[in-house]
């Protein structure tokens, strides 16, 4: 689940403010070098992570599940959602290997260098809302960087390889910006997120948003929905398009269609169990939907992030 983009960053100010709620939350959680064959397993965490490569080479994976291991190198990032179980490696562990077994390939005796890994304490409500609208992973490779971001990162690797006095210090006080950065370019690469992701910067639509979150398949008409926000039909639709810029139909769509993304990247779940868990009656009907917003098939989307 690579991205690569060349755009300066566009998120509003509304997003910004929300955005920066969630840095503030990041610290400093793991830093080390690691030789021989190391491996860090991370099982079905409950905080969302970053991962910074600042020296060398090393693999991504995810354990149990039919995604290959990826190669990264030094200044490559990886975002990781929550409860996402997954590892990193220097050697290339097999694919299908269970939890229970990577502790095997784990050396305990560790040099300093190597890997930097950030959490962030995201608090009810909106700023955990806004992780359940990003995809489970990501990796940003050097090359496809924002500049900002590029040069956090390289400020970061620097700080680890010298290992001047403070240093420790520094690459943690780099947290809150590190994320920032990270979450914009995130957001940036994918237009469908800005709509309900402004939402959730307003009260009333917020609680819309978090509903259809939790329900996707349910029937969303828009009395129901404007009557989740306590507003009429016609004030509800028009609060939607000023604060999102899309209608209410849209809105439910774009939330339904990340679902759907994360449903087909990190699940070996039927068509026809996904379509019924977002509300369409039919495989037919909701492959319709996919392709519309997202360009390609379900399957062929699948088969993208997972091979």
């Amino acid at each position: 689940m690579t991205k690569t983009t060349g755009n300066p960053t566009q998120t509003t100010e509304a997003l910004n403010e929300l955005l920066e709620q969630v840095a503030r939350g990041t610290e400093l959680h793991f830093e080390s070098g690691l030789c021989g064959h190391w491996t860090l397993m991370a099982k079905e965490p409950g905080k969302v992570a970053f991962h910074v490569v600042t020296n060398g080479d090393c693999w991504f994976g995810l354990p149990g599940s039919s995604v290959e291991p990826i190669k990264l190198s030094a200044s490559d990032i990886i975002f990781v959602n929550k409860d996402v179980s997954h590892f990193l490696s220097k050697t290339q562990i097999p694919s299908d290997i269970s939890e229970s077994d990577i502790p095997k390939y784990c050396q305990r005796d560790h040099e300093q260098s190597g890997v930097v890994c950030y959490d962030v304490n995201s608090a009810p409500g909106a700023n955990d809302t806004l992780f359940q609208l990003l995809p489970p992973w990501l990796i940003l490779k050097q090359a496809d960087q924002h500049q900002q971001l590029s040069h956090i990162i390289e400020l970061i690797r620097a700080e680890t390889i010298n290992q001047s006095p403070g240093y420790q210090t520094v690459i943690s006080r780099l947290s809150d910006v590190l994320s920032l950065n990270l979450l914009r370019q995130v957001i940036d690469e994918d237009e469908s997120l800005r709509g309900p992701l402004a939402a959730l910067s307003d009260r009333q639509l917020r609680t819309v948003i978090m509903a259809v979150i939790n329900e996707p398949g349910a029937d969303w008409t828009v009395e129901r929905l404007a009557e989740l926000a306590y507003l009429s039909v016609s004030a509800f639709a028009e609060r939607c398009i000023k604060k999102t810029g899309v209608t209410p139909k849209k809105l439910v769509d774009q939330l339904r269609l990340q679902r759907a993304r994360i449903m087909l990247s990190s699940s070996q779940l039927s068509m026809d169990l996904i379509a019924e868990q977002l509300g369409y009656q039919s495989a037919t009907a909701f492959s319709r939907f996919f392709k519309k917003y997202a360009g390609l098939s379900p399957a062929e989307y699948r088969h993208q992030t997972y091979y």
